[in-house]
């Protein structure tokens, strides 16, 4: 036997004090003693003379003084918390309790605890540690420890919306710090059985499965949710992406879905394209909160609705001078993202090169098919260099428009960057030709509104966030460099989105959301059948401890009824 609140020696040192106190309390005890006085006033001499406490007497009342000191010594040894020692073995015992969305529905989480808890009482405490699920797995109990703190460490524990972590942590030894190397070890495992399907047991490795969450077979869930720029080429708005499938992976129609904007329901117009995917056309981009949830929840709330945080897109004053290109001119009149205003009041304008019209403010410059690239984008000091891997087709600019531009001008149409002291975007002015066909493509205004979008360095542009995964940033010309906020909080150069649910960076808000295919398809799926969820091989509870309390407070009874009946004193 073992104990876990105290080593061995100061629970016997403690129970041998308690003997010898009660023992002193016992003999410290008032005891009656018949004294015949002869006056009233010899009572204060016979008080001095015959004390009510005495030392040095005969003992007595063996059995009760028995009787107190077994009543004490049980509360004693429960408080130590004894446990039955379990029998060593040769490996290590690593419980990991997957604590992610797999573990979200019913009382999941519940019941994995309970026996989590009663495998590791049943190990020997040397050779076990148990681990909670994370971005990172984090030791909960350290190989020694009391079992005890396991409980309180497990108190305030709540599964958290975001994939399992439990492969990663395998496939990175994360498990392995608190074990000594060189023993075999066996890996108890509490979530889902998708969770540690792909981890594959070694031969100095086994896996158990501890507890596996029952599947919810009529299960659905939102799986996507991204917005883009609008197709219109409204700069003010966006088009949202909205994905929703039953358990046999089909989409769900729009009548199955509600949509509301920071938390008040509204009706949205749905676009439904060939894969079932649903388009939501033209969204006001004003920062609020859109959200998509089921009409009707299920068994698995994890995934039962996703929210997005707009990006705030305000009205662009933009100044034109009297150069700029008719086309350009009027797909500015027509965007009602933009204002038109006077070069002091602009924050971007349009120009041909060599017109001193709005110097100090970013611009959109028409140029002669010169020395230089067709396209020519200028960043500002302290800017990351952009990267053009696909801009202008980002822009609105696809291959069959370069490629008249190149039949037009009888050259290539390439693209490049170069530093400056704010951001500019020169154009060769052959792009804006009636002529070339261009303008008169559904594709022109999308290009001018993206294109002064990037050019007034409007807010960050997050097409989505999606628990467990890297942040999307598509804030500059939509994926041509990286807004400095979301830059400066990376790491490596990606800046990791743990689970679902309102985060910051910086003055920046973002709404994370678990939009992920395989766990809602997962957790419509009962385990193979090759999958055995080992019984649990020890009591939840801790049944010696309760066992003692019972005990002591019997015997306390009998001592009240004893007592009583003045069969004790």
């Amino acid at each position: 036997m073992s104990f876990l609140s105290l080593p061995m020696w100061a629970v016997i040192a403690g129970a041998i004090g308690l003997a010898a106190l009660l023992f002193a309390l016992q003999i410290l005890k008032a005891r009656q003693k018949l004294v015949r006085i002869a006056a009233a006033g010899l009572w204060a001499q016979a008080a001095r003379v015959t004390p009510l406490r005495v030392f040095r007497q005969r003992f007595q009342r063996w059995l009760a003084y028995l009787l107190i000191l077994t009543i004490a010594l049980l509360l004693w040894i429960a408080g130590a918390r004894p446990e039955m020692t379990p029998g060593r073995d040769a490996a290590d015992h690593i419980f990991y309790l997957d604590a992610s969305a797999v573990l979200m529905g019913r009382d999941d989480l519940a019941q994995a605890r309970r026996a989590l808890i009663a495998d590791a009482r049943n190990t020997d405490p040397a050779r076990r540690a148990v681990y909670l699920d994370g971005a990172v797995a984090t030791p909960l109990l350290q190989p020694g420890e009391n079992l005890a703190l396991l409980s309180q460490r497990l108190d305030g524990v709540k599964a958290r919306p975001a994939p399992s972590g439990f492969a990663h942590a395998v496939a990175g030894r994360e498990l392995d710090g608190a074990m000594s190397s060189g023993r075999p070890s066996v890996v108890h495992y509490y979530g889902a059985w998708s969770g540690a399907r792909t981890v594959a047991p070694s031969a100095d490795r086994r896996l158990v499965y501890g507890y596996l969450a029952a599947p919810t077979p009529d299960n659905r869930g939102v799986v996507a949710l991204g917005a883009s720029p609008a197709a219109s080429g409204d700069a003010g708005r966006a088009d949202i992406l909205v994905e929703a499938i039953g358990p046999d992976g089909r989409p769900l129609p729009a009548d199955a879905l509600r949509f509301s904007r920071d938390g008040r329901d509204v009706g949205v117009d749905t676009l439904v394209r060939p894969d079932g995917r649903l388009i939501v056309r033209d969204v006001v981009a004003d920062g609020a909160l859109f959200t998509v949830r089921l009409a009707r929840s299920d068994a698995f709330p994890a995934d039962d609705k996703a929210s997005l945080r707009l990006p705030d897109r305000g009205s662009v004053n933009v100044a034109l001078s009297p150069g700029a290109p008719a086309a350009v001119v009027r797909a500015v009149r027509l965007n009602p993202a933009f204002s038109v205003t006077a070069p002091q009041d602009a924050q971007v304008v349009v120009r041909r090169a060599g017109e001193r019209f709005g110097e100090n403010r970013p611009a959109l410059v028409v140029t002669q098919s010169g020395d230089q690239p067709a396209f020519v984008f200028t960043y500002g000091v302290g800017e990351p260099e952009p990267d053009l891997s696909g801009a202008l087709d980002a822009l609105g600019v696809s291959n069959v428009e370069t490629q008249a531009l190149a039949r037009t001008t009888r050259r290539d149409v390439s693209a490049e960057t170069r530093p400056g002291q704010q951001r500019s975007v020169a154009v060769w002015s052959a792009l804006f030709d009636d002529g070339g066909g261009f303008p008169a493509a559904s594709s022109f205004p999308v290009f001018v509104s993206r294109t002064l979008s990037w050019l007034v360095d409007a807010g960050p542009w997050v097409p989505y966030a999606q628990a467990g995964t890297d942040l999307t940033d598509q804030s500059d010309l939509y994926g041509l460099s990286s807004d400095r906020r979301i830059a400066e909080r990376a790491l490596n150069g990606d800046l990791y989105l743990s689970q679902a649910g309102e985060t910051r960076i910086g003055d920046l808000r973002l709404a994370v959301s678990l939009t992920d295919r395989e766990i809602t398809m997962d957790a419509a799926r009962a385990a193979p059948s090759d999958v055995v969820v080992t019984p649990v091989r020890g009591p939840a509870v801790d049944l010696l401890f309760i066992l003692l309390v019972v005990i002591a407070g019997l015997l306390l009874l009998l001592e009240w009824r004893l007592h009583q009946r003045g069969a004790m004193a």
